[in-house]
């Protein structure tokens, strides 16, 4: 004997679906803003700690001067892929100095 279709629930647990695909999907990429490894996310936390302790008066770095910080930085931790460690800390160092060096 044929089941008779149930339109509400069909809708309702793709709705549900739907909702769990979208609450992953934005969990794994908030997490993975700030570095996709381990090492990243520590440079990134450690970029952002140094750009928010930049002295009051301080100016954003150039691009070059934020590449010698972190390189400065990353000879002192001396882990991981120093590419994507200095971007990672790069990225910290900007979103550290802009939360407190409003302008």
């Amino acid at each position: 004997m044929a089941r008779e279709f149930k339109a509400v629930r069909f809708f309702v647990m793709m709705a549900t679906a739907a909702l769990v695909v979208c609450g992953v999907t934005a969990f794994y990429t908030q997490r993975t803003a700030h570095g996709r490894t381990a090492q990243e996310r520590a440079a990134y936390a450690i970029g952002e700690k140094a750009g928010e302790e930049a002295r009051a008066e301080a100016k954003l770095p150039t691009d070059a001067d934020l590449n010698m910080i972190a390189q400065k930085y990353f000879k002192q931790q001396g882990s991981g892929e120093q590419q994507s460690w200095n971007l990672a800390f790069e990225n910290g160092y900007t979103d550290g100095f802009k939360k407190t060096h409003h302008r």
